[in-house]
């Protein structure tokens, strides 16, 4: 008989909800359950207060993977049911801790035991005695010691009235809210650094973000295309069943830089973007608007250039990198498996379409002069039908 993993699911930020917290843990459920598809044998329940999931022990190291990477997961441990028997207790125990002792190294453990049968005749403290000090018993000469308050490895141990479960370590979750409890919202995403790091976080708050992504391929190349693909793939696996817009855009920015003011070209090029993204999420029902825009970090994120694209639209703008860091976006992307696609070289088209000195004050009244000498109206109509619509589920 194929030996069992049971994988203990523990929910934070869910757990405070009130009368809506049964969506919240239905819909992390049915995310994980999305998570470990293709894995055979996956059983999920939902006891109080936390999530379980059984799969055969062959799967566990990959289950453990996909669940790192749910929003809504603070922690989950994996671990093996059985009987509630001191001496088999600490027999896994060993067997999980051996493989961490170095030679001239000690480690430091503990036990902590979770009695919620109360018929079973040991309390808490006394099965963490009794299983601890056989571990310790087998393994102190090897450099095992005893710290409850500062342990390297922590054997948990919930006594329920049906299973009894030994677990190893607590793997640290992502936390946040699961994907999808929050509503869909449209993120302009690009190949650089900060913008997949803003649609992540929005992610993180339960939102499922779909991408758009304005494309000019006859300066650049594929490059660029390819590689937002790569980064909605990368994102997609911290959500799945996202959407790539890929919108044409050299035609309007030829018009804006062949018709319009040099210093205002960056902040009007912005302003249509603001209106495509808006115009397909009202389409599609998404309700708001993701940016990677960080206060201050380049000449268009001025608080008068935000304030010119801002007011253009009727949607939320959301812009959770606004107050960070580039040092802190960056340790960020290398952490969601991001930045090293972004630092990958392209072609450039600044030279074509940015103007040496573009402006950091921009004036309303300047721009709308600006977009009444070019049919932006017509070109915005012709880049949407022109669309590209890519499902990044089927990317692989």
């Amino acid at each position: 008989m194929t030996q069992q993993c049971t994988i203990l699911v523990r929910y934070d930020e869910i757990g405070l909800k009130g009368k809506n917290r049964s969506m919240f843990i239905n819909r992390l459920a049915d995310n994980i359950r999305h998570a470990l598809k293709g894995l055979d044998g996956i059983a999920i329940q939902k006891p109080h207060g936390r999530i379980r999931v059984d799969c055969p022990m062959e799967a566990a190291d990959a289950a453990g993977q996909r669940l790192a990477c749910v929003p809504g997961v603070a922690s989950f441990s994996l671990g093996v049911a059985m009987e509630p028997d001191f001496e088999k207790m600490a027999e896994l125990g060993v067997q999980w801790i051996e493989p961490l002792l170095n030679h001239g190294k000690h480690l430091k453990f503990c036990v902590k035991t979770k009695r919620a049968d109360k018929r079973f005749p040991q309390t808490s403290t006394e099965v963490n005695y009794e299983v601890g000090s056989r571990i310790l018993g087998r393994l102190h000469e090897r450099g095992l010691e005893v710290d409850i308050d500062h342990a390297d490895f922590t054997l948990e141990i919930e006594i329920g009235q049906e299973h009894t479960v030994v677990f190893k370590n607590r793997i640290a979750g992502l936390r946040g809210l699961p994907v999808g409890s929050s509503g869909e919202v449209l993120g302009l995403i690009s190949g650089g650094i900060d913008s997949p790091v803003a649609l992540f976080r929005i992610m993180k708050r339960g939102c499922r973000v779909h991408g758009i992504f304005f494309d000019n391929q006859p300066y650049m190349g594929r490059g660029g295309y390819d590689k937002v693909k790569r980064l909605s793939r990368q994102l997609n696996r911290y959500q799945s069943r996202a959407r790539l817009y890929v919108v044409p855009f050299e035609t309007i920015q030829e018009s804006i830089r062949d018709h319009c003011r040099a210093p205002n070209r960056v902040v009007l090029y912005r302003r249509m973007m603001y209106r495509i993204a808006q115009s397909v999420a009202e389409k599609q029902g998404y309700l708001g608007l993701v940016t990677g825009e960080s206060l201050g970090q380049v000449a268009s994120q001025t608080l008068e250039n935000l304030n010119a694209v801002s007011g253009l639209v009727a949607l939320s703008v959301f812009r959770p990198l606004i107050g960070t860091d580039k040092n802190e976006i960056i340790r960020q992307a290398k952490e969601l498996g991001t930045y090293e696609i972004s630092i990958e070289p392209q072609p450039d088209c600044c030279s074509v379409f940015m103007p040496p000195n573009p402006t950091t004050k921009s004036k309303i009244h300047e721009l709308e002069e600006d977009e009444a000498r070019y049919s932006w109206q017509e070109l915005m109509q012709s880049a949407i039908e022109k669309m590209e619509i890519i499902e990044v589920d089927e990317l692989g």
